[in-house]
């Protein structure tokens, strides 16, 4: 059992090592090797933002453990302690969400919406925001391949600036030849490749905080959050992980859109984009570009005299 944890230790250790020589490793960027081929960068991207997390959570572990050595958790000193240690490790949790961006963006935001997590990392990672838009270089690519090579035979226009961009995807502004106003969302690349070895990790580190700190217990954090992204990306049993299905999940999130224009039918106060089902695949998903506001605008709403309640209600 000895030789077991001693082999364990290593693997937080090689995350220690892999950036010893870079004391800002929090602040690299993650969108380094560019030169490199896609197939290639997605793999070496990985490691780094594994061996980041490890690191990251293998010094939040320590600091627990010894700042909150020896105290009694019935007094003053223990309760001080214990929101200083929350307030440090949620600040480099952060940090490392905003570095790594993707799925530890939505992981920090999962956690900040809970209930069960101390105020503490609900106000730090609650400021997290999806960000990090791709050079129109990538997504121009994903456009090809799943569109065909000439673009210009489709479009009349295509904005290079996006819209609207989020953690998995963004938006951009286009019109067709038909002269058709669209909205063309585009799933990043290496997307699927990135969800697994990012879920492993976080699995991988939930198990070996509860090996070492029996009490400390994230699995369940970790299944929540990989269950919800699933939901959110059409998911698949996958041995034994909710790992999403790249071959459906535009095409699933294109039905949804339908069943809710469907359920919305007779209700004048709802307008859902129509899909165009002849340029939508499993990474691509165009839809009629329509002009609004965003329901939750309360000051938007109270400019125009509507009230916020009525909203609601209908």
């Amino acid at each position: 059992m000895r030789k077991a944890k001693t082999a364990l230790c290593l693997i937080p250790a090689t995350g220690l090592t892999f950036h010893a020589f870079n004391p800002n490793f929090l602040s690299s960027s993650s969108d380094s090797f560019p030169n490199f081929p896609e197939k290639l960068r997605a793999p070496i991207h990985g490691v780094n933002r594994s061996s980041r997390a490890i690191a990251t959570i293998a010094f939040t572990a320590i600091d627990y453990k010894f700042t909150l050595h020896g105290l009694s958790v019935d007094s003053d000193e223990y309760r001080q302690k214990l929101s200083e240690v929350h307030r440090r490790s949620a600040t480099r949790i952060w940090k490392l969400c905003e570095v790594n961006r993707g799925f530890y963006v939505k992981a920090g935001q999962f956690v900040a919406a809970l209930r069960q997590v101390p105020k503490e990392y609900s106000l730090t990672l609650s400021s997290l925001q999806d960000q990090a838009v791709p050079h129109f270089k990538a997504i121009k690519e994903v456009l090809i391949r799943n569109l065909g090579p000439e673009l210009s035979d489709i479009f009349l226009s295509l904005d290079e600036h996006p819209i609207a961009a989020a953690s998995i995807a963004q938006v951009h502004r286009g019109v067709l030849k038909g002269h058709q106003e669209v909205a063309i969302k585009v799933q990043y690349p290496g997307l699927e490749q990135q969800m697994k070895i990012d879920t492993t990790t976080m699995y991988f580190l939930s198990k070996s905080l509860a090996w070492f700190f029996p009490e400390y217990r994230f699995e369940w954090l970790v299944s929540e959050f990989v269950q919800s992204i699933s939901r959110e990306l059409d998911s698949e049993e996958n041995n034994g992980f909710r790992l999403f299905n790249c071959s459906t999940d535009f095409i699933q999130e294109a039905r949804n859109s339908e069943t809710t224009t469907n359920n919305f039918a007779n209700n004048k106060w709802v307008k859902v984009p129509r899909v165009f089902w002849d340029l939508t695949t499993h990474q691509v998903l165009r839809m009629e570009f329509c002009t609004g506001q965003r329901v939750d605008d309360v000051e938007y709403l109270k400019e125009r005299r509507i009230h916020p309640m009525k909203v609601g209600f209908q």
